[in-house]
């Protein structure tokens, strides 16, 4: 058969250093031909450079995911074997749509009775309905290589890869709608699995943990009145402190380990892969309520427990 072939999609994919252009090279490297996309072409340009094929497309404009389907269609004569769903975001969404496009996109954060709607939306549209537009999109495409991969006896199973993370389930307080929509993309890679099972097709969903990336996160203030005014000075360091820098994996490192994972002829339903998978997925698997402890201590929500029952209590004296 001709060369393997792979679709990645992801906002930032292209700037180097992050986790898609990494993913991107070192499938390259293996050997696969790589179809990369991203909004824009002129940020790709050291993809193209390395022999890598580039693509615009933006998962939350239909009309662009069907355009790069008919253009794959035509390169790769109807078949892919690789879907890479890497398009993610856990960056400032409006008045900044466009934030996680720039040198330091900002971390989203908000606590889940002071969210919106609007900016729940705004994660939703790229981490689950983006993924879901590409899926059905190229689903035909992961079929007819099926059809050819069975008939020719080769042992190989088109796949679907979903770049997922472990906030899918560990509920880091301030985080619910990005937590929310990681748990939604891993349950819709669950329920995909087991439909696209019968037809020669594999799922594999990637618990990614902390990897670098350029994400930042600069002074958050809680909105006037904020019910966790108690821990305003804590609020603004949650972040480093429960992901410390020093305690990331890079990129590179990350995209060695997991491309085998995804290319070998059976691969795993769950990749837990980067910062602590292992005590993720045991807190979660057997003691899901120690996360209740932990982060109450942690986060200092303990405080503002205390502060609600002292107001309580003047103002029943």
């Amino acid at each position: 058969m001709s060369r393997k072939t792979a679709l990645i999609t992801g906002f930032v994919l292209a700037y180097e250093g992050g986790a898609g252009f990494a993913m991107a090279v070192e499938l390259h490297r293996q050997g696969i031909r790589v179809f990369a996309t991203a909004r824009s072409l002129e940020s790709m340009t050291k993809l193209r450079d390395l022999g890598i094929e580039i693509l615009q497309m933006d998962v939350t404009v239909p009309s662009t995911v069907q355009s790069v389907r008919a253009a794959i269609e035509q390169l790769t004569g109807g078949t892919l074997d690789i879907l890479v769903n890497n398009a993610g975001m856990s960056t400032s969404p409006p008045p900044h749509p466009l934030s996680h496009l720039t040198d330091n996109p900002q971390v989203y954060e908000a606590a889940a009775i002071e969210d919106t709607t609007e900016q729940a939306k705004a994660l939703f549209a790229v981490n689950l309905f983006g993924v879901m537009e590409v899926t059905q999109a190229f689903a035909p495409l992961l079929v007819a290589s099926s059809r050819n991969h069975i008939a020719q006896k080769t042992g190989f199973y088109p796949r679907v890869i979903q770049i997922g993370s472990q906030a899918a389930v560990v509920p880091v307080p301030f985080y619910s709608a990005y937590h929310a929509s990681k748990a939604a993309l891993s349950m819709y890679g669950n329920v995909l699995r087991i439909e696209m099972e019968s037809f020669g097709v594999k799922v594999v969903t990637v618990l990614m943990g902390r990897v670098t990336t350029k994400i930042v996160r600069e002074r958050k203030n809680l909105p006037e009145g904020s019910l966790y005014t108690p821990i305003k000075d804590l609020y603004e360091g949650t972040i480093q402190e429960i992901f410390p820098s020093d305690n990331q994996m890079s990129t590179e490192v990350f995209a060695k380990r997991l491309i085998p994972k995804i290319l070998t002829k059976k691969p795993s339903a769950f990749i837990w892969i980067a910062g602590n998978p292992w005590t993720a997925w045991a807190l979660d698997t057997f003691f899901p309520r120690a996360w209740d402890s932990f982060f109450k201590r942690f986060v200092r929500l303990d405080k503002v427990g205390e502060a609600f029952r002292k107001e309580i209590a003047g103002k029943s004296s």
